[in-house]
């Protein structure tokens, strides 16, 4: 497993556990990312990142990328 920022563009990834957030405003932000969803991570900047999820495309801040463990799918 590997947080979020540290995986590759373009790839397919399968969410296999979400750290505890403990502000609303992340728990929030992360609305329909559950563990076992398959995303593709299609950017990664310093700011943040852009992920293809079932439900569409969702921005993500920079401090949610290491709460969200990935595996390769």
């Amino acid at each position: 497993m590997l947080p979020l920022n540290k995986a590759q563009t373009g790839k397919q990834y399968k969410v296999e556990n979400l750290k505890s957030l403990k502000s609303l405003s992340k728990r929030l932000a992360i609305l329909g990312i559950n563990t076992g969803v398959l995303i593709e991570l299609v950017a990664l900047h310093k700011h943040g990142a852009v992920i293809k999820t079932p439900f569409g495309n969702i921005a993500l801040g920079a401090d949610l990328l290491d709460s969200i463990l990935v595996t390769l799918a």
